[in-house]
């Protein structure tokens, strides 16, 4: 291919006469020699662009740009702003990635839409009032925070970049895209939709348990699938494959304990989404860097006696490149299954692929090299990954669509009923959530998960944030989850109706700014976190801790009693059954006849410091005793 023919280094793309324009080529796939071969042309009605899609869980709608959804009139505008954003950089700016071009596109595409609606042909003849009315539009429609934001962005992106363009807004209606003129994206309690990215602990919980037991399952069913897959080879030649599925298949999953072919397939392929679910709780890594786990990703390291388990893949968010999470022992036993699972899959890409590359060798046409090249491509990227799945165009990496379908489906045949919808972008910071969690205090819904957590203390380490190649934003999110915690915690603090024992929630208790918002706080949000910030709240399992280390030195982790009177102790309704169950403890122990006067005179103590705590924790609260 010649560098004239290419746009990205055509230096006067836009001074060629269309048809010149239109042979222009948008992406291509390098071939190890160094040979380009051209995917896809100027004018085109699709441009390709997977061979800027090296990561994987993207479904092939995730690659193209289909001219056909855009306005007729609209078409020459968006394809030089697709090119411009493809290709081109803004004075002083950086290039995007191209493999995001895609998902820009279709959020410019909706606006090319509006814009024909309301009889605008191309972005010369928007208008900053036109401009105003559309984002007034997608705030009606409900879009904020990124949603919003990421909408604005592009449109400003086309003003940025209109030297490279044949068309571009403005300058007049750009000034409706300025910070001052569009307010706040964010809406004041945009914080809390968090929790829409959350899974509820206990349906978390649920998953977890039911995903490990299916795991459990996984031999039987994967050896019973490669026995029928063996059966058939050796049957196809002479078998109606219809035939052989009443005569054959069907009795032997019957007698397997299912009803069907169809329910025995569902349960083959639930062991993916079983093992999806594992490593996602278990390593909060996204979607598209579970996608490139391959075979052997998750390996065992023995650092100072003590054993750390890992999971390799790569990233496309923190820099391209390889990265690792640190996993407990369970995310092996998933790799496992899913290695099996996909076997099969890897299997038939090993075999196409010399075959692809033969023909590629043979392929006359530009069109027919082109399709071979993308096609061995996307190959020798899934040659080796886990998360594989059949489709029309043959094994593919298993996109985020297709993964979230099945994570739904999973739980409705485990009967877990959700109180939101499943997806994979829920499991990251549901992750951190969970590791704050176990780190911070005895939760009931989060047993089924502790023994699998052992790693998640470590998690919270300087330790770990200063290893190489590790996730440091999933670090940095799960500080921002422990920010979220610790404030949710004061605030319950602070509420009047909490019953609180320690020497520290004494004087909490007796603080009366608690109810009083000052004036300079316009939130109470804001005035909690002004009390929050600064201290370090660590549970002990009986109590709330703020002490520095030059207190107790930790004595109060082994002596519970030592917490109930201490001046850096707070001790809530979350630890009640805690020091119920202390109280018994002591009652019990100050009954035995062998444990000599100073052990009874110990016991007794810590049944008064029970007792106390859990006057303070039962009495009924001043302000709601006389209702």
């Amino acid at each position: 291919m010649s560098a004239a023919l290419a746009y990205e280094l055509h230096a006067a793309a836009l001074e060629l006469s269309p048809a010149e324009r239109d042979d222009l080529v948008i992406s291509y796939v390098q071939l190890a020699g160094g040979e380009r071969i051209p995917l896809s042309r100027y004018g085109d009605p699709v441009w390709n662009y997977t061979p800027f899609f090296p990561g994987a869980a993207r479904g092939k709608q995730d690659k193209e740009i289909v001219w056909a959804k855009t306005p007729d009139e609209w078409v020459p505008s968006m394809r030089s702003a697709a090119a411009a954003l493809t290709y081109r950089k803004a004075p002083g700016g950086v290039r995007l990635d191209p493999s995001t071009i895609p998902k820009r596109h279709v959020i410019l595409n909706a606006f090319a839409k509006w814009a024909s609606s309301e009889g605008i042909r191309r972005f010369g003849d928007v208008r900053a009032a036109d401009l105003t009315r559309y984002i007034q539009k997608l705030r009606d429609d409900g879009l904020y925070d990124r949603s919003l934001a990421s909408h604005i962005a592009i449109l400003r992106k086309v003003h940025e970049l209109r030297g490279a363009m044949l068309d571009s807004l403005t300058d007049e209606a750009a000034t409706a895209l300025r910070f001052d003129q569009l307010g706040a994206l964010w809406e004041p309690d945009a914080v809390n939709d968090r929790r829409t990215e959350l899974i509820p602990l206990a349906e978390a919980s649920a998953l977890f348990v039911a995903a490990r037991e299916h795991l459990t399952r996984a031999p039987t069913l994967l050896r019973l699938r490669d026995d029928l897959a063996e059966q058939w080879e050796a049957a196809k030649v002479t078998w109606d494959r219809r035939v052989w599925g009443d005569d054959v298949k069907k009795p032997a999953v019957r007698a397997a304990g299912f009803r069907d072919a169809l329910e025995f397939e569902s349960a083959v392929s639930d062991i993916r989404t079983a093992a999806y679910i594992v490593l996602g709780i278990t390593t909060g890594c996204r979607v598209h860097e579970l996608g490139e786990a391959e075979v052997g990703c998750v390996y065992p390291d023995t650092v100072d006696g003590e054993t750390y388990w890992w999971l390799k893949a790569a990233t496309r968010k923190i820099g391209d490149g390889p990265m690792r999470w640190l996993a407990p022992e369970v995310a092996k036993e998933a790799s496992d299954a899913l290695e099996w699972h996909s076997a099969p899959l890897r299997a038939r890409i090993a075999a196409e692929l010399p075959v692809m590359r033969e023909q590629f060798t043979t392929a006359t046409t530009e069109a027919e090299r082109a399709r071979l090249a993308a096609h061995i491509l996307e190959l020798e990227r899934n040659a080796d990954r886990l998360f594989l799945s059949e489709s029309t165009r043959g094994v593919v990496s298993t996109d985020t669509k297709s993964h979230n379908k099945q994570l739904k489906a999973f739980a409705a045949r485990k009967g877990i009923k959700l109180g939101v919808p499943l997806a994979t972008h829920r499991f990251r910071r549901t992750y951190a959530v969970i590791v704050v969690h176990l780190n911070k205090g005895p939760r009931i819904d989060m047993v089924t998960l502790q023994r699998h957590f052992k790693h998640a203390s470590v998690l919270m380490t300087e330790w770990y944030a200063e290893l190489s190649e590790t996730d440091r934003e999933l670090y940095e999110l799960i500080e921002t989850e422990t920010g979220f915690f610790d404030m949710a915690l004061v605030d319950h603090w602070l509420d009047g109706s909490t019953p609180l024992a320690g020497g520290l929630g004494a004087r909490i208790k007796a603080y009366a700014g608690k109810h009083h918002q000052p004036i300079f706080f316009k939130t109470r949000r804001e005035f909690v976190d002004s009390i929050r910030e600064g201290i370090n709240i660590r549970s002990t399992g009986h109590s709330w801790c703020l002490a520095e280390a030059k207190d107790c030195g930790g004595q109060g982790l082994f002596d519970a009693p030592q917490c109930g009177s201490c001046g850096n102790g707070v001790i809530d309704d979350n630890f009640r059954e805690v020091w119920q169950n202390l109280r018994q403890d002591h009652e019990d122990l100050s009954k035995l006849d062998d444990i000599g006067p100073g052990g009874r005179a110990k016991a007794a103590k810590g049944l008064a410091a029970a007792e106390a705590v859990l006057a303070q924790l039962e009495q009924p609260d001043d302000e709601t005793a006389d209702v």
